[in-house]
């Protein structure tokens, strides 16, 4: 009963899915910033796949379809294959891309704008992946709306309309008591821009002063071994040629003496000074990475350094 069960919600699933692909991000944008915010969008498609969740994503990725010049609702309906289409919009805002999404579906319908931010260089996953959750509920939201035969779509446009700046659409107040998934995502994206706003935490001074003076100390030690070890290579030499020309008294019985205690020093200071820096060396590197908590129970690690 429980694989009959399966077999007969399989359908009921598949119906529940939506096909979406992907449209090029639109904007002034420099290449390797429009290629990050297309990842970025495709992470959270592709999160939500794996979640079995509303969105599965078609590709290519992003399409190679376009509908220039103008990207209008019909064209971008059609691209869709009977899916959806995720039209996105980004632009520079302060130092951080601003992306707007919505989805267009077949029967020419769009979902309300959601938005995220994120810094160039430094990609968090978390806005992004909420942004596509939105416009997940958007879109089952949209496809609870049913649409009469040869009646027209919910939201007739020509074209794709520019949506607002998401700071602007953030600070608008509210007219009902219901939260609206836009506003919802201007305040996910101003959590996340606080989060870039915040400043990077510093390497920790006493790491790395200590590993600076264990690095020194390690280094001297390793020195005092090395000189040990030559002092003793020598005396040994010596003793040995002595041996073998037969010039050898009784009064160099003590140097034999000297030759296991210069050896036994020797070892012991390169090991422990090999020890020591390597510690200090250790400390040194880790003092430039720095571990910060998010305080909802996440962390960030910030790696810096030169080259």
């Amino acid at each position: 009963m429980f694989v009959l069960a399966a077999i007969l919600a399989v359908p009921g699933i598949a119906r529940a899915q939506i096909v979406v692909s992907l449209y090029p991000v639109q904007g002034k944008l420099d290449p390797k910033i429009r290629a990050d915010a297309e990842g970025l969008i495709e992470s959270g498609v592709r999160s939500s796949d794996r979640r079995w969740g509303t969105f599965v994503l078609r590709g290519p990725v992003p399409l190679k379809a376009s509908c220039a010049p103008k990207a209008t609702t019909e064209c971008l309906a059609g691209l869709g294959r009977g899916g959806a289409i995720i039209y996105a919009e980004a632009a520079m805002d302060d130092g951080l891309v601003s992306v707007t999404l919505s989805l267009i579906t077949a029967q020419q319908q769009r979902t309300k704008p959601v938005n995220f931010r994120f810094s160039p260089g430094f990609l968090d996953l978390r806005p992004a992946h909420y942004a596509v959750e939105q416009l997940e509920k958007a879109a089952t939201e949209l496809r609870s709306t049913p649409v009469a035969d040869g009646a027209a779509p919910a939201e007739p446009q020509a074209e794709v309309r520019p949506v607002p700046p998401p700071q602007a659409v953030a600070d608008a107040p509210q007219s009902t008591g219901e939260v609206d998934p836009l506003y919802e995502a201007g305040s996910a994206s101003r959590a996340s821009e606080s989060l870039y706003d915040q400043p990077r935490p510093s390497s920790s001074g006493w790491m790395r002063k200590t590993g600076i003076y264990a690095s020194i100390g390690g280094a001297l030690v390793l020195g005092t071994g090395g000189f040990f070890g030559l002092r003793s290579r020598s005396l040994n030499n010596d003793l040995s040629s002595r041996y073998t020309e037969g010039r050898l008294v009784p009064a160099d019985r003590p140097k034999y003496d000297q030759v296991k205690t210069y050896n036994t020093l020797a070892n012991t200071l390169m090991i422990g000074g090999g020890v020591v820096a390597l510690t200090g060396l250790t400390f040194w590197g880790l003092s430039t990475v720095s571990f910060d908590s998010d305080g909802q129970g996440g962390g960030n690690v910030y790696v810096r350094g030169r080259w």
